[in-house]
């Protein structure tokens, strides 16, 4: 068994308080943004609760019993990231909710600033049909990413990964929330006035409902910082113990965070902000990780 640098229990008391902590603060944001603006969003992920989480504790309470500890403090993972992955979707929608003016236009100055723009970018990859084909089917391919990088750490023992992605995911969103709250965008193709494909006006159309007190939509409604880059990084960090998976979610993870802008759905200063936002979260969440000798 290899040693461990502190006590046996202390790296998963030390995660699971963080993550009371850090899940109680977005309860109490969750439970107010809910009394506020009356949406009846909190009924399903009640129900998304209700039914997933007791499933998740299963791998957990499997290994107490057969006495494989080191297993039990891993799969205790499942349950954070069930509670974790209810609350996001719903916190997006009450940040929306607040109804902040959109600043579409200030994303715009940013790109300029820094010399980009999306309609320029899109135009070059637009001409090379291989690289638009491969950067249009990466953008939708985030979950082969994010799924692996969640379930694969936990299963295979790899507590260390494991822990560190759940802090860092938990951590980003803190951070962000009240930045993509107070500073609301829907997207390029609003900002530069060019088409949208379907997708996006339905986003469009699921950001002005909730900004009007309309019926909650599409939840992917969060412009900055880019998510896609965020979870995009964390996933690759996660998996890199993995040696076989280094290559291809190296790949993967790069062309992902490319084609946010590519396919017109984040402004360049969105994927700046969550590559900041992803290293951020990754140096604070190595405070609650265990380290192995």
């Amino acid at each position: 068994m290899d040693a461990i640098s502190c006590p046996r229990l202390a790296p998963t008391n030390k995660i699971h308080l963080f993550m009371v902590a850090a899940c109680g603060l977005l309860l109490s944001i969750t439970v107010t943004g809910i009394c506020f603006t009356s949406d009846p969003i909190w009924k399903d992920a009640l129900a998304t609760v209700g039914a997933l989480f007791p499933i998740s504790a299963l791998p957990a309470l499997i290994w107490h019993d057969r006495r494989q500890y080191e297993k039990r403090d891993t799969a205790l993972i499942f349950p954070w990231v069930v509670l974790l992955g209810t609350l996001i979707p719903v916190l997006t929608v009450l940040s929306a909710r607040a109804r902040f003016p959109l600043r579409d236009g200030l994303f715009i100055e940013l790109d300029q600033a820094i010399g980009f723009s999306v309609p320029a970018i899109m135009a070059w990859v637009s001409q090379h049909r291989i690289i638009k084909l491969v950067l249009d089917r990466s953008y939708v391919s985030l979950s082969w990413l994010l799924l692996p990088a969640t379930l694969a750490p936990v299963l295979a023992g790899k507590r260390e990964s494991a822990e560190r992605f759940l802090a860092a995911n938990t951590i980003a969103f803190l951070i962000a929330l009240p930045v993509f709250t107070a500073l609301p965008a829907i997207g390029p193709w609003v900002g530069y006035n060019f088409a949208g494909n379907p997708a996006q006006k339905a986003c469009e159309a699921s950001i002005v409902a909730l900004q009007t007190g309309g019926p909650s939509g599409e939840l992917g409604i969060v412009c900055f910082p880019s998510f896609h880059t965020i979870w995009a990084v964390l996933s690759l960090v996660a998996l890199w113990p993995f040696r076989s998976l280094r290559v291809p979610s190296s790949l993967l993870a790069s062309l992902i965070v490319i084609s946010t802008v590519t396919t017109g759905w984040h402004y360049v200063s969105d994927v700046f902000a969550g590559l900041l936002f992803a290293g951020i979260s990754l140096a604070c969440a190595d405070r609650f990780v265990c380290r192995m000798e």
